[in-house]
């Protein structure tokens, strides 16, 4: 019996474990939904158990407060952002292939992470100045990371890392992406290739020449 029950125990106890895994990837995945929708200030931590085929109990093993729930899903959904942009503008080509990927990584991840865009970037005031301030951080730190990684293309196109002009193309640009982004989801029947194709010519007729006069 012991050689039996010995190893009945080990295999259990991962299992055990990708089970809470599984409950916690489950609440954060209904909480980025429901904050996006409803804000911070009127989501319930029932609400999102409720979403997440949880008891309250077992969410509040993983989160004790709806505060640290929302700043943990902010945190990772920013990471994950930036992730799938960083793999369009680090991607293999010249600098126009670079646009092209980037588009089509975020129109892909906004297609994938409606949610997740929405609360990142087009977020509902949560009544808490301080949780207000760390949303526009990450909406800084986004900014801050396109800065970094366009900026050898830039450079190239004779524009002053230093000047001002960085911030203003880099406002731009992830405005127009943004905008896109919300078109298409409108008319999601407009073909893929077609609506990144329009968008690369209009963006690199113009990044070329962003340094002139």
């Amino acid at each position: 019996m012991g050689i039996v029950s010995s190893p009945g125990v080990s295999v259990n106890q991962p299992r055990r474990r990708l089970r809470g895994a599984e409950r916690r990837r489950r609440v954060e995945a209904a909480a980025v939904v429901a904050f996006a929708n409803r804000g911070y200030d009127a989501t319930s931590l029932g609400e999102i158990a409720s979403a997440a085929g949880v008891t309250r109990t077992v969410m509040y093993d993983h989160f004790p407060t709806k505060r640290a729930l929302f700043l943990q899903v902010l945190a990772s959904q920013h990471e994950l952002m930036l992730t799938e942009i960083a793999r369009g503008i680090t991607s293999e080509g010249g600098p126009r292939d670079r646009v092209r990927a980037t588009l089509a990584a975020y129109l892909e991840f906004t297609r994938e992470h409606p949610a997740t865009r929405r609360l990142l970037l087009d977020p509902i005031p949560s009544g808490d100045p301080e949780l207000d301030q760390v949303v526009r951080g990450y909406l800084d730190d986004r900014a801050d990371a396109i800065s970094g990684l366009l900026s050898a293309d830039l450079a190239g196109a004779g524009v002053d890392l230093g000047s001002t002009s960085l911030p203003v193309i880099v406002a731009v640009v992830s405005g127009a992406a943004d905008g896109l982004a919300q078109w298409w989801a409108l008319h999601p029947d407009t073909p893929f290739d077609d609506v990144v194709d329009a968008a690369t010519r209009l963006l690199w007729n113009g990044l070329p020449r962003a340094g002139d006069a």
